[in-house]
Order: C-alpha cells, then sequence, then structure tokens
C-alpha cells in the first residue's frame, strides 16, 4: 500500500504519532510505502488566490513547483492521509493553505480521476475542544476530491505533547486506532466497486452544471470533455478512454 501523509504542521507531535500508531497497526498482509509531506515546509508559500490554477491550469500556479510534487505522490497513492492539530476551532493555517492550493481538483472543477479510487483518511488532535470543525473541514475536501472511501480519527488527548498524554487517554487512543486500523485494512483488501453515495451525488450535480454551462469556466469545461466525464462516471472510466 502506497500511502501519502500531508501533516498540517512541521511538528512531530501527537497528531504525528498518532497516525503512524494507526499505519502500524494495519493488517499484516499490507507493506506500507510511505511518503510524508510535512507543510509548511514542504509547501511555504500560501496560496495567493491569483485563481490561475482554476481558470488556466494547476501548473501556472506560482507555486506549482512545490503543488506538482504533491500531487503526483497523492495521485500515486493507495490512501491518502490529512493531518492537522486544532488551531482556532479548526486545521492549521498551513493545512488550508494546502487544501486551497488544491481547490482547482474539487468536482466543481477538475476532479482527477485516480482519486475515485482512493482512501483517504483524516486524522485530528486537540488539547481540548474544536475536533469536529476541523475534521469537517478535512473530510469536505476528501468528498469534493472524489475519495471512494473516507475514514476519521479524532481524539481530544488533554496534553500539550505527545509524550504527556493522560494513559487514560493514551488506552483509548490505542484501542480506536487499532480498530480503524482493521477497518482502513478490510477496505483496502476488498475494496468497493463505488465511491460513497455522496461522492457519487455530488459528482452528478457538478456535472450537470459543466454539461449546461460550458462558458462557466473554459479550462474545466475542456477538461470534462477530455476525460470523458459527460458520457461516463470517472470511477467506471478505463485509462485508455481518456483522450
Amino acid at each position: 500500500m502506497k500511502i501519502t501523509i500531508i501533516h498540517g504542521t512541521n511538528r512531530k507531535g501527537s497528531t504525528y504519532h498518532i497516525t503512524h500508531q494507526i499505519i502500524q497497526s494495519l493488517d499484516k498482509r499490507i507493506q506500507p510505502i510511505i511518503t510524508e509531506f510535512f507543510v509548511p515546509q514542504a509547501l511555504p508559500q500560501p496560496c495567493v488566490g491569483c485563481f490561475r490554477c482554476i481558470f488556466e491550469s494547476e501548473s501556472k500556479c506560482p507555486h506549482a513547483n512545490y503543488t506538482e510534487v504533491i500531487k503526483q505522490s497523492m495521485v500515486d497513492a493507495d490512501l491518502i492521509i490529512l493531518t492537522s492539530p486544532v488551531y482556532v476551532y479548526n486545521v492549521s493555517g498551513s493545512m488550508k493553505s494546502f487544501l486551497d492550493h488544491f481547490g482547482y481538483q474539487w468536482m466543481s472543477h477538475r476532479p482527477e480521476k485516480s482519486m475515485f479510487n482512493k482512501l483517504g483518511l483524516s486524522v485530528v488532535t486537540a488539547a481540548g475542544a474544536g475536533l469536529n470543525p476541523t475534521q469537517k473541514t478535512l473530510k469536505t475536501n476528501f468528498n469534493f476530491w472524489g475519495i471512494k472511501q473516507t475514514f476519521g480519527f479524532k481524539h481530544a488527548v488533554m496534553a500539550k505533547s505527545y509524550q504527556e498524554i493522560p494513559s487514560k487517554i493514551q488506552n483509548q487512543i490505542n484501542k480506536k486506532s487499532k480498530n480503524l486500523a482493521q477497518s482502513i485494512s478490510k477496505a483496502y483488501l476488498y475494496p468497493k466497486k463505488k465511491p460513497e453515495l455522496l461522492t457519487r451525488l455530488t459528482f452528478m450535480i457538478m456535472r450537470l452544471g459543466k454539461k449546461g454551462h460550458p462558458e462557466w469556466n473554459e479550462a474545466d469545461h475542456t477538461y470534462w470533455l477530455n476525460q470523458n466525464y459527460f458520457e461516463h462516471k470517472p470511477w467506471e472510466i478505463d485509462q485508455t478512454m481518456i483522450g
């Protein structure tokens, strides 16, 4: 299993350690090959809102020398993991900037075909509150990327470092991590043929808009034509069908 992890901080704290704890608990038949990115280190420039990725091409992004490396790793991966500690009741600023850089691959623009056959995992920790809105942000992006099946881990650690997590909470995390790893292993070893219902419905709604209004975004419309998205669903498209 190829795994790409994007960490929303350069720090190797609770979120980092729990992520690796989950990976280590995967089924023994699975051999993880891990590629990790830490933002802002791996993507030091914030999204500047120039819209060049949206209306021209992602290759026109002023930070494409960073984003294209991450994108290729995600395309190659079987499992994409997004992690973030809670900062002011949501994802870290670095994670938000990362997600903004990849807004062009939302289903409302130019969804990447391979995403519809991938697994996604969000890992969120907090000293206290803010877990739900943070995980919702990550899951929303997974859904709009077209990820086939998503999983989530969230837990309040009640500590400022992984080493200081109380033993009772650590036991809860250990049990939760093992159970989640079993679910991910099952999804990888015995994959579903179709993405989750929400993902499929979102794609169909976006297709209606794109097909009926090519003037909204010429780059998007041309992409959908070339990918055969107007005639076929991306999770059913063979690579040889792409123009």
